[in-house]
């Protein structure tokens, strides 16, 4: 089952929406500027979350995005670092917030010997389609060691 991303994106912290879709998927949308306090909170529920998930996921819904502040940017990395990250996908995001998101995610593979995949799509189904698939990859691969 598909969760209502409509439902998921009432907003949590500030203007944005942080919630983690069980049993591996952290769905992020940022509406606007996300200052250092919004994103110390959603990197802290990121980390206290994701510690406990082998092969976590992002959906990051940022077509509204307009900045994020340098600290809270390089604190998502720092902590993306020490997580089990299994993908990232990206919804709807016009060219701004592809190169963000790129920035953000190729600076995390800087830094991790096993590489984050990314995937940007146009609709929730791709979305949805892609982190299926690749779980499915992601869990046979840490089965082969």
């Amino acid at each position: 089952m598909i969760p209502d991303l409509v439902a998921l994106s009432e907003p949590t912290i500030g203007k944005h929406s942080n919630r983690f879709i069980a049993p591996d998927v952290f769905y992020l949308r940022i509406v606007g500027e996300m200052n250092d306090e919004e994103g110390r909170l959603v990197n802290k529920e990121h980390f206290e979350v994701g510690k406990t998930v082998d092969g976590l996921f992002f959906l990051c819904d940022i077509d509204q995005l307009e900045s994020v502040s340098p600290s809270t940017r390089k604190e998502a990395v720092e902590i993306q670092k020490k997580l089990n990250i299994a993908g990232a996908v990206v919804l709807k995001a016009p060219l701004k917030a592809r190169i963000f998101a790129k920035l953000i995610l190729t600076a995390t593979n800087m830094f991790r010997a096993d590489k984050m995949p990314v995937m940007f799509v146009d609709t929730v189904d791709e979305a949805w389609a892609w982190i299926e698939k690749r779980r499915v990859e992601y869990h046979s691969e840490r089965k082969k060691g």
